[in-house]
């Protein structure tokens, strides 16, 4: 049997672990890539290639999300996988990418006239081709995920980040404007499709189209619809504050989002990679599964909400250092969206939860909640333009925290009460990380250099939470948290 086929529950601990490791190494990577190829992009673009570049994004995500069909989701879940459903799976996967990246380039001067901009029409004919990529790619990636092989997803991760922010700094450095974006775009997906079958190869076979890759097919459903709500959630203000106030105003709003929800793709993403097809392995047993959760969820908090709450207070130090003082305005959007990343850090572990134990109609009725939720907060806050968009974004994930780990831990031994006793000293923590971050910019701090400042506020919290880490775990820490039973 291919080596992307076998899964196993023996030494399931031993190699979640390495698996965590591995990926979280490879967002790690990309995010130090990403980061940097940041601080120089945003001082060699303006606001407004950003904004131009922003308008075009949520339509391409969109189709690649809608091209995946939930089947990458089905596969990560599924206990038994044969190679002959998996290349069914494929052929559909790739006819869908190929289908969409069609109709994004029959829609391309749709979207142009849409925003009254010509330069949104030729990215979107470019950006086509990522559509088709993705098609091909989604299951391979599926199935190495499935198979918790991440140093395949490493070697992929390190090649795409590396080349594609390369190219990008070398386009913009010559005057290539909102193009230098696009090829960052189109080469990473890329590289990355090119590593990770070459590392890997597995060629799908003849397609088996029986019972059970049916009911995958049908479980996809779910998940589709739960990805693609979730797609909307994600791109819609960025298409309504194009649509209302043009590449202007969504110029900064994009580059404050992309600076708040970086580091939550590299602690919720690489987790959730691993974590979904871990827990699914122990559906069966619920009182491991609880523990294993409880645990999770302790683990993400920790990590997200001491930085993430304290970015409220030095979140203009942020945007000044990285980003350059012409992006002024981004800084007040992104001291709205800090909070927001703590809640989705923890609240993420709910579709988790949900994904693990093959409840994904469950997953998309939840899901259409909170998307309505957060397009009705979007639409309230509009009139006041990229404020009032993060505003109601702020305001939608407070409201639906709560009964969202409500409605994920029914029918489990989890009580909401076990998931508060797993989050509350992380709160307590954060609370502490933004009293001292609050004392140092407006005390100790407040005439210093912004550079020197942001340095000695990100060092105090990151003491902070190595002297809680020790406080909570002892001093091998780590290890006890992923070997308790």
């Amino acid at each position: 049997m291919h080596i992307l086929f076998q899964t196993s529950t023996e030494r399931l601990k031993h190699r979640a672990q390495r698996a965590s490791i591995l990926n979280l190494s490879a967002r790690g990577i990309d995010f130090t890539f990403q980061f940097v190829s940041l601080i120089v992009l945003a001082r060699l673009l303006t606001p407004a290639d950003y904004g131009v570049f922003a308008m075009v994004m949520p339509f391409v995500w969109f189709l690649i999300t809608f091209g995946d069909l939930g089947l990458a989701s089905a596969v990560l879940q599924q206990p038994d996988l044969t190679e002959r459903q998996a290349s069914a799976i494929f052929q559909v996967n790739a006819l869908a990418g190929i289908s969409f990246a069609g109709l994004l380039l029959l829609g391309s001067p749709l979207i142009g006239l849409f925003y009254g901009d010509p330069r949104v029409t030729h990215i979107s004919v470019i950006l086509s081709l990522v559509v088709v990529v993705s098609g091909l790619t989604a299951v391979q990636q599926a199935l190495l995920r499935r198979a918790l092989l991440f140093e395949v997803l490493l070697r992929a991760q390190i090649a795409s980040s590396a080349t594609s922010s390369v190219v990008a700094i070398i386009l913009a450095w010559n005057g290539a404007g909102y193009w230098a974006l696009v090829a960052r775009t189109l080469v990473d997906p890329l590289i990355y499709s090119i590593v990770a079958w070459v590392s890997a190869p597995w060629w799908p076979r003849h397609a088996d189209w029986g019972d059970a890759t049916k009911t995958l097919l049908r479980l996809g459903r779910y998940y589709l619809g739960s990805t693609i709500l979730y797609s909307i959630t994600r791109q819609a203000d960025s298409i309504l504050i194009g649509w209302r106030f043009g590449s202007a105003e969504l110029g900064p709003y994009a580059l404050a989002y992309r600076l708040f929800f970086l580091p939550i793709q590299q602690i919720t993403w690489p987790l959730g990679h691993v974590m979904v097809p871990t827990l699914s392995r122990l559906r069966d047993d619920p009182d491991r599964l609880k523990r294993w959760y409880l645990k999770l969820l302790r683990l993400v908090t920790f990590a997200a909400f001491p930085p993430f709450f304290s970015l409220v207070i030095f979140a203009d130090d942020v945007v000044r250092v990285v980003v350059g003082p012409q992006w002024g305005t981004a800084a007040e959007i992104l001291r709205l969206l800090a909070p927001v990343g703590a809640v989705l850090t923890a609240y993420s572990t709910c579709d988790w939860l949900l994904r693990a134990r093959g409840l994904a109609d469950r997953s998309f009725r939840w899901t259409v909640v909170s998307t309505s939720v957060c397009l009705l907060s979007y639409i309230l806050g509009l009139p006041w333009g990229a404020i009032g968009v993060a505003s109601g974004l702020a305001v939608a994930n407070l409201i639906l925290i709560l009964p969202g780990f409500m409605y994920a831990i029914k029918g489990t031994t989890i009580q909401l009460t076990d998931s508060v006793r797993a989050v509350l000293p992380c709160v307590a923590l954060a609370l502490f990380a933004v009293g001292a971050a609050w004392v140092l910019k407006h005390h100790i701090a407040a005439d210093w250099h912004p550079i020197t400042r942001l340095l000695t506020i990100s060092g105090t919290i990151a003491l902070i939470m190595a002297c809680g880490w020790t406080f909570l775990y002892g001093r091998s820490g780590f290890t006890k948290l992923l070997n308790s039973p």
